[in-house]
């Protein structure tokens, strides 16, 4: 995602004035810097933080969950209770020292810690996870999430109050970016088996932080993210970025597609973007 952003200066001088009068020490010159937070760095802000594998891997059936490795640089340790009873559970997913390619080409090195009081579909099971010296992509992450079950709504379906706080993302150049949110995620479909494949979540809420620009932001999600289960992205939903000082970024996922693609409208412009 790095490379996707642009760093650009332009600098106004009337040149006129230099020519006139050059050693005028009381003219100004203006000096208009263009950010270089780009609609692609809140993306990959968002989706660091998403991590399905481990949600995927620590919600499933109380038998299967087992110490184990995964792929070659990836092993995953259950650590028992000292009082041998089942719940809480706690792990530790060790991706190694060296980078790990896993799920959509995404490289991986460090440790996430995880740890959850009760079997994720019981009402009241909340699920903490934490980083140690993480990084995804190059890039060190930082902060904690949590995944609170509240119920079932009026639906019948299962709600989550997902919230990431104290996140940040430092890029490999030392440049980084802040975010917390709280998300509520409901579960539209598959929610009467016990397979992942079939799971499709409506996802809601915002966040703030403060970008690449040392800017405010606030994002919210003003059409439902829909999440499938295999897919890397959403495949539709809308969220609108506001940022200090700029116009409003308004990031659509699409009709359903599981792509890559996004588009990037602000003000009167709309750029197709592939992540």
């Amino acid at each position: 995602m790095k490379n996707l952003r642009k760093l650009s200066v332009l600098f106004l001088v009337a040149a006129g004035l230099f020519m006139l009068n050059s050693c005028n020490k009381d003219e100004v010159v203006t000096v208009d810097v263009i950010a270089i937070t780009t609609a692609s760095d809140y993306i990959n802000m968002i989706n660091s933080f998403s991590l399905s594998t481990v949600d995927e891997l620590t919600s499933s059936v109380d038998d299967a969950l087992k110490s184990a490795t995964i792929v070659d640089c990836l092993t995953v340790t259950i650590h028992e209770n000292e009082d041998g009873e089942f719940w809480p559970r706690s792990w530790t997913f060790d991706y190694g020292t060296e980078n790990c390619e896993c799920f959509a080409g995404n490289m991986k090195r460090g440790k996430i810690n995880v740890s959850i009081s009760d079997w994720w579909k019981n009402e009241g099971s909340l699920k903490e996870i934490t980083f140690e010296d993480f990084y995804m992509n190059d890039n060190k992450m930082e902060g904690v999430k949590t995944t609170l079950n509240t119920g079932l709504n009026e639906n019948g379906n299962l709600i989550f109050t997902k919230n990431v706080t104290d996140a940040k993302l430092t890029y490999a150049d030392g440049t980084s970016m802040t975010w917390a949110c709280e998300k509520n995620s409901e579960q539209i479909e598959g929610g009467a088996t016990i397979l992942f494949a079939d799971d499709v979540w409506s996802v809601t809420g915002g966040g703030a932080g403060v970008n690449l620009d040392k800017n405010s932001y606030t994002m919210a999600i003003t059409t439902a993210l829909v999440y499938n289960n295999g897919c890397f992205y959403p495949v539709s939903g809308i969220i609108e970025i506001s940022t200090e000082g700029e116009e409003v970024k308004v990031i659509n996922y699409g009709d359903g597609e599981c792509d890559n693609v996004i588009t990037v409208t602000v003000g009167d412009v709309t750029e197709t973007i592939e992540l």
